[in-house]
């Protein structure tokens, strides 16, 4: 352990943009202060290093035998496919990882569409009551066999259950696939913060044998609070159903395993996002059960290399599903960062990752706790109610989004204010009640946000270190003795941006133009 924790401190100082400084209102500069890991993690070196080496050496377009390069790129890829899926403890030889576009929101969306084909939606949100006999028996000679069972299975399972401490890819993709009417959302406890496991089972147990899926977030991009994901996971099989994790935020904290010897408890599919995992710019990932996810039934884009023949008359598809799904050039350089990434942090180890990062979250959580004027939300209490490196919070008395604001501009402290993209959570830990909730709609479908509700969220990396912690504090504490003074020099814009009163704003640290006409 003692070699390992040397290794993750040596890693952890090695990212790129850590030594940043930038000049703040009041005069001088200031070191910045990274705090928005959740949104996207920052570089590590090796990554970049490794992006690069792949340049210098086998920089190609993939799946030909044709040259060294081009087989070694293909190599590369498929390397990183199964670098990915070891991160998450899957079985090769029943699961399969697809690389996806748009992290954790490609991937959930592509399951949504194998497990509900958009051609077929149609049946169960125009007969939410059931359809015709009449209408079945045309799609099923339509469609033939296999076309007839997706069909009854739609038919007979049309329900997923998620919960309301979702993050809108985990909500939206639902209801888009089978109707707002068959998704029940599981209610959380907006005292801890935690997943209503109680009122899970009662759904569960309602819905019983209509539930297709259960589609719940391991750790909350908001709050950071871990859910039981393999009891969970328990809990939908007894029933028949299967379970989609949302690893967005787990698979970068903790060790993750999607089979734990118990089939009971294995989870069925996995998502996670590239650039949460510190690889930015690279791609999501769909780890999931091989055998739901084959057939000759193509849920993507069609194009190059996924296909066996082509005429103009008609086209065959691969049976192997990374070559059926992945259909033209893929982000290469992103595949590889994935990979590369995934091997670092396995010979790291994800347990030594998790013990480091817990005791920066505890410190964190009790800090700000701390602080005059300062409401944490969901339970400060990490022992009963575990977390990540994700803390949301609110300052007395103040708006989220000038709080964000003033720690940008006089401190150089990175966080971020809203709802996350998880509005049913957040207000639900603002205990926002309907009547307020439809005045706020109301602002908003209007293109007004001044007054919307919400919080700042600060979140860890592994490069996180005291003294951010330290610095966050310090600012917020200033901030509630002067906020008197610092309020006024701000006002929101109808988009809920808070920006200086004077019109003054800190100058751009990068610009595309600028770059190239200074590098050339």
């Amino acid at each position: 352990m003692g070699a390992r924790r040397e290794l993750l401190n040596r890693f952890a100082t090695d990212f790129i943009g850590l030594d940043r400084v930038d000049p703040v209102y009041g005069g001088g500069e200031r070191r910045r202060v990274y705090l928005d890991t959740t949104a996207t993690a920052l570089m590590p070196r090796v990554v970049w290093d490794g992006i690069r080496e792949y340049l210098q050496c086998a920089s190609a377009n993939s799946h030909t035998d044709a040259h060294r390069a081009g087989r070694d790129t293909t190599k590369a890829i498929e390397d990183s496919r199964d670098a990915i899926g070891r991160l998450v403890g899957y079985n090769c030889a029943s699961d399969v990882v697809l690389f996806t576009a748009n992290g954790a929101t490609g991937a959930t969306n592509f399951l949504a569409r194998a497990l509900f084909p958009p051609e077929l939606r149609a049946v169960i949100k125009r007969f939410p009551d059931g359809a015709p006999q009449s209408f079945i028996a045309t799609l099923d000679k339509c469609l033939g066999t296999a076309g007839a069972g997706v069909i009854d299975e739609l038919l007979a399972r049309p329900m997923v259950v998620a919960s309301a401490m979702e993050h809108h890819s985990n909500l939206l993709p639902w209801m888009e696939a089978v109707g707002k009417q068959n998704v029940c959302a599981a209610r959380v406890d907006p005292d801890t913060g935690g997943l209503d496991l109680d009122d899970l089972g009662r759904i569960l147990t309602a819905h019983g044998d209509k539930i297709r899926l259960v589609a719940v977030t391991a750790v909350s991009n908001v709050t950071g609070v871990l859910n039981p994901v393999h009891k969970i996971a328990r809990m939908a099989h007894e029933i028949g159903a299967q379970v989609l994790i949302d690893g967005a935020q787990w698979v970068p904290h903790a060790p993750v395993k999607m089979h734990t010897g118990d089939p009971a408890e294995d989870i069925d599919y996995l998502v996670l996002s590239g650039h949460k995992l510190y690889a930015p710019g690279s791609r999501g990932a769909l780890v999931g059960s091989l055998s739901t996810l084959s057939s000759k039934r193509c849920v993507t884009d069609v194009g190059g290399g996924m296909v066996e023949y082509v005429s103009i008359e008609d086209f065959e598809v691969k049976e192997q599903v990374t070559a059926r799904e992945e259909a033209g050039t893929p982000n290469i350089p992103g595949s590889i960062a994935m990979g590369v990434i995934a091997e670092t942090l396995m010979l790291i180890g994800m347990d030594v990752i998790a013990e480091a990062e817990h005791e920066m979250t505890t410190l964190l959580v009790d800090r700000l706790a701390a602080v005059d004027g300062v409401e944490v939300y969901g339970s400060t209490d990490v022992k009963t109610v575990p977390r990540a490196g994700v803390v949301a919070f609110n300052v007395e008395g103040l708006y989220h989004g000038l709080v964000a604001a003033y720690l940008n501009d006089y401190h150089n402290i990175a966080v971020r204010n809203g709802c996350f993209c998880a509005q049913p959570y957040a207000k639900a830990l603002l205990r926002v009640d309907h009547e307020t909730e439809m005045s706020y709609r109301a602002d908003m479908m209007c293109g007004d946000r001044r007054n919307l509700p919400g919080m700042v969220r600060a979140s860890l990396g592994v490069y996180s270190t005291v003294a951010d912690i330290d610095a966050l504090c310090a600012a917020l504490a200033q901030l509630h003795q002067e906020r008197d003074t610092i309020a006024p020099q701000y006002r929101p814009d109808l988009n809920g941006t808070y920006r200086r009163v004077d019109g003054t704003a800190l100058p751009i640290t990068f610009s595309v133009a600028d770059f190239v006409r200074s590098a050339l």
